[in-house]
């Protein structure tokens, strides 16, 4: 609430002026009224419960003058999203535990279920490669089904290999038709490509063709690792034992694939440093938001004149008949 024109509220000081000069003229006055002091006071009074209702209609009357105003705003959101892909290495050496007492994939993918967690208003997708790649999921806002499906994801549903260059095709195929501002390829491996029918250099140009940009992640360390081996024991029981073996990162493959589309290239050797690169990746790929926010004002003076008439009209009335009656 708001008044266009306060200024006439000052009016309403004028009142304690015009109670004196009728309590000068009043010939036979019972009430003394005057800054808050009061010697009697009967409803059945004629005179002031009559000159009461009037200074409440001249006060009403006053507040209509002075225009009050409700107010609401409008806010027009001007998004500019994101599209991103999230794509996920699942060969058998991301059983390697060399991140801590957990393996690759569920590292990588319990920092990626938290990257879903700092967006607001972009599409994302999540695919997954080894011998072979699969999209399952395109670039939606519905995060909880992009969650579940990177849940879901585990070794060995694909056929084995390593298979960059068709996992970042596919990306990319589901991203060139995108009308977003920005769109975005996160790509995660341990490994070096070793099948599959497009280069992973071709595919980093087929990237860089459709403006998509894509950050490189090389996960894990280099040499032998430690990579559990479950096996069922005589009576039915499960035994878990270990191998170590070598495990090789082309590097300097990531580093092309990322600066040819214009990315950034991470390697990641332990838990905290992945959780740093995405959450350096979520500043860097932020959704731009505009708000212009309107404010509209609706004229609500009607009320306190409608006020001031109806007082008025009471007082009138009891003033020419009910009063009377009483007298």
């Amino acid at each position: 609430m708001r008044f266009e024109s306060p200024l006439f509220l000052l009016l309403i000081l004028l009142i304690p002026a015009f109670h004196f000069l009728w309590r000068k003229r009043a010939m036979r006055p019972r009430v003394i009224f005057s800054i808050g002091i009061k010697k009697e006071f009967s409803l059945r009074d004629p005179a002031l419960f009559l000159l009461a209702l009037r200074y409440l209609s001249l006060i009403s009357l006053i507040v209509a003058l002075a225009r009050p105003q409700t107010s609401y705003r409008q806010t027009e959101r001007i998004v500019s999203g994101v599209d991103i892909m999230l794509v996920m290495d699942v060969s058998a050496s991301m059983r390697a535990e060399d991140l801590g007492d957990t393996s690759r994939i569920e590292v990588a993918k319990q920092t990626m279920s938290r990257f879903l967690d700092g967006r607001v208003n972009d599409r994302i997708g999540f695919t997954i490669f080894s011998g072979e790649p699969i999209s399952l999921v395109p670039p939606t806002l519905d995060y909880l089904l992009v969650k579940k499906a990177i849940r879901d994801a585990e070794i060995g549903i694909l056929k084995d290999g390593t298979a960059i260059g068709d996992g970042l095709a596919l990306a990319v195929n589901r991203l060139k038709d995108s009308k977003a501002k920005t769109r975005v390829i996160v790509l995660l491996t341990d490994g070096d490509n070793n099948v599959g029918q497009v280069g992973p250099a071709d595919a980093g140009e087929l990237a860089a063709g459709y403006g998509i940009r894509v950050y490189t992640i090389a996960i894990g360390r280099e040499g032998k690792v430690k990579i559990p081996i479950t096996q069922r024991g005589a009576f039915g029981n499960t035994i878990t034992r270990y191998q170590y073996q070598d495990n090789a990162l082309n590097t300097e493959l990531l580093e092309l694939i990322a600066k040819t589309t214009n990315g950034r290239f991470y390697r990641v050797q332990d838990l905290q440093t992945l959780e740093n690169v995405f959450a350096e990746i979520d500043q860097l790929e932020k959704t731009e938001v505009k708000s212009n926010t309107k404010v509209k004002y609706d004229e609500v003076f009607d009320r306190p004149l409608k006020v001031a008439l109806v007082l008025l009209m009471v007082e009138q009335f009891l003033g020419k008949f009910w009063w009377r009656l009483l007298l």
